[in-house]
């Protein structure tokens, strides 16, 4: 599917033709926008024949290339980005071609993104353009399109930190979920990393078909997908931490319970030890003919027992840490930590207005003695 829009020479909105009257469009001036919706080999080489475009560059078109770049040609610029595909199931990015030249901007995608489609939307209406040319009209694509990775990041952040919460309870569903944000944060870093590359030639070098205004816009979308690309490093970098947590978190209570199996084991051998003692069938055993004997070992398994229990109580073997009361303070962090930086600003603030009243004061002080 094409959709072919032309915008008269200082006019600030863009007027819909049919694809089959390209010719007459080129001819009457001005300058075009043609998008290509999901093509076919055939109908793109059409276009590449109509506009006289490299083979080599229409090769890239027709065969998705894996990373965003930018080609610098005589009279046009050549760019390969991609966008956030808009697939409710899984999480997956489309390619997306553009051809920017002096009087024309040719885009190609196979898939309808969202950008693409809310530009249209938007081109025909009066003002929305005005004044801008083809490279102006890309770098607002481009704009609306990584604002779209914005959402990924932020929700990408909200499930890290939820999963470290989780992490440190022990869940077991934790390492399932990690692997998965994982894979898709790697998949984004890929395609973010080329992505603000790609627009930091844009933005700073001298391309065919890019005006300094185009430039600066490129600029903009360039900063942003630096930011979105240190988010993700961010991400990784905490997913990996999360999932020591949740290993510290499984041995800590390996360690608890082996702790506590122990501490019953060291209780009941001397308990032990005296059933045995007491449990020998020799004839000469004076305890066997006492009559509270039976009493004396109860009492005696007894007491040793209540003390070896004391004592390992007081050294901290049994009664240990919760470990499922330490969701309660997670993300606490360094927030007993923002009192320290309010108390300049408190200090600052005490000593200005502090300062005047001393002064009133001690002028008030002084005047006393005089009027008397």
């Amino acid at each position: 599917m094409q959709y072919l829009y032309r915008i008269a020479a200082g006019a600030d909105r863009a007027e819909a033709a049919e694809p089959g009257a390209l010719e007459a469009v080129r001819a009457a001036g001005g300058w075009l926008w043609l998008d290509v919706v999901d093509f076919t080999a055939e109908e793109a080489l059409s276009v590449s024949r109509a506009f006289g475009f490299d083979a080599i560059a229409m090769e890239d078109v027709t065969d998705l290339t894996e990373f965003p770049k930018v080609d610098d040609y005589e009279d046009h610029a050549f760019v390969v980005a991609h966008g956030v595909a808009p697939d409710p199931s899984r999480l997956h990015t489309s390619e997306y071609n553009a051809f920017i030249g002096s009087g024309l901007l040719v885009t190609f995608h196979r898939e309808d993104l969202p950008e693409f489609r809310w530009v249209r939307e938007r081109v025909e209406e009066p003002g929305w353009l005005g004044e801008s040319g083809p490279d102006q009209l890309f770098a607002r694509l481009a704009e609306v399109g990584a604002r779209r990775f914005q959402p990924l990041v932020e929700g990408l952040e909200e499930r890290v930190l939820d999963t470290e919460a989780r992490a440190v309870a022990g869940d077991h569903t934790v390492v399932g979920d990690v692997q998965a944000l994982r894979r898709d944060a790697l998949m984004l870093r890929k395609i973010v990393g080329p992505l603000r590359d790609t627009f930091m030639r844009l933005g700073s070098e001298d391309l065919g078909g890019i005006g300094e205004r185009a430039r600066l816009r490129c600029q903009s979308v360039r900063d942003h997908y630096f930011r979105i690309a240190e988010s993700l490093d961010t991400a990784q970098a905490v997913l990996g931490a999360v999932l020591e947590t949740y290993r510290s978190t499984v041995a800590e209570r390996t360690n608890e319970v082996m702790k506590v199996l122990t501490v019953f084991t060291a209780v009941m051998l001397p308990l032990s030890l005296v059933a045995g003692i007491y449990g020998m069938n020799f004839v000469h055993m004076p305890e066997l003919g006492w009559r509270l004997g039976y009493l004396w070992a109860l009492m005696l398994m007894v007491v040793i027992g209540l003390s070896l229990w004391v004592y390992f109580a007081r050294r901290g073997f049994v009664g240990g840490p919760h470990w499922q009361r330490a969701p309660r303070v997670v993300g606490k962090g360094l927030a007993d930590l923002v009192r320290l930086t309010i108390k300049p600003v408190t200090g600052v603030a005490g000593l200005l207005v502090g300062r005047p009243g001393k002064n009133e004061e001690g002028a008030g002080g002084h005047a006393g003695p005089a009027a008397q």
